[in-house]
């Protein structure tokens, strides 16, 4: 009798260990087959993305498996989890390693364009004061050997309101401090007698107030100024106009100097001037043929 009880434990516990791998077993093939369905929705992801950048129609066909064969499939779709932590550990070493070369990647570049950006401001930095001798007549050869053209550089709509196609002779000059502190361009009455007078007629030489006149850039942009005689000195001001000339143009006391052109307006008879500008770096200080 004791005998049929061990028997029949025995065949219970061999039972019990049968549904238990059983059990074990179905646990398996179910976590294989959540695991390849994970995979398998990701795959057909990436191909939806990658058929998506290339502008073609996304390939949704999914991948089969046996699924008599379930720890094959996940080993071959889904990486173990031992696999996966792995993965993630080395992803986050990458990332550690990484960050600090990245970092010394933009330092370095940072640090080259501040470099860059020093040599530019010591080149440009380099006063005309400070230049040798050669360089200094190279500067002043440019700037007083240069003759204006004739006619001044303005749009074809500007040109053709000169009248009889004449215009006074150019003449340049370099911008001192009084044309920003004063707001007006200083012309010098030699210059003025030489250059405009062919033009203007008594009445508007000797205007105490002065005449209006309209202004240029090269671009045909029109400023409303005023030419008179500056009382009590021997020269001419172009005014009332001026200041906001030189801060739409950005000039520059020293570095900047001006060429002016008068005409005629064909259509109203009144005087128009036409300013250009050329401008040196280099130059900090006033300059003649004379200097240095």
């Amino acid at each position: 009798m004791m005998g049929d009880i061990k028997e029949g434990n025995m065949g219970k516990g061999s039972k019990a260990s049968t549904s238990k791998e059983e059990f074990s077993y179905v646990d398996k093939l179910e976590v294989a087959l959540e695991l390849v369905s994970l995979n398998e929705s990701m795959m057909m992801r990436d191909r939806e993305e990658e058929n998506v950048g290339k502008g073609s129609k996304a390939n949704t066909s999914k991948v089969k498996f046996n699924e008599k064969e379930p720890q094959v499939a996940s080993k071959r779709f889904a990486p173990s989890l031992e696999e996966q932590l792995r993965d993630h550990h080395d992803h986050e070493d990458s990332a550690r390693t990484s960050e600090p070369l990245n970092k010394n990647k933009i330092r370095k570049c940072g640090l080259d364009k501040a470099s860059g950006a020093s040599d530019k401001e010591s080149s440009l930095s380099q006063k005309f004061s400070t230049l040798e001798k050669t360089e200094k007549r190279e500067i002043l050869s440019t700037i007083f050997d240069h003759e204006p053209e004739k006619m001044p550089p303005v749009p074809e709509h500007i040109a053709m309101l000169i009248k009889d196609g004449q215009c006074s002779t150019p003449f340049f000059k370099q911008l001192q401090v009084h044309e920003f502190t004063a707001a007006t361009l200083l012309l010098s009455k030699p210059v003025v007698e030489t250059c405009l007078f062919p033009l203007l007629n008594e009445e508007e030489k000797n205007a105490p107030g002065g005449v209006p006149v309209t202004a240029y850039d090269e671009k045909g942009e029109a400023f409303p100024m005023r030419f008179k005689r500056k009382s009590g000195n021997n020269a001419y001001l172009l005014c009332e106009g001026w200041k906001e000339f030189s801060i739409e143009h950005e000039l520059r006391k020293f570095q900047d100097f001006v060429t002016l052109w008068m005409f005629r307006n064909k259509e109203t008879d009144g005087l128009c001037f036409v300013v250009s500008c050329r401008r040196f770096e280099n130059v900090d200080c006033r300059v003649s043929r004379k200097t240095g």
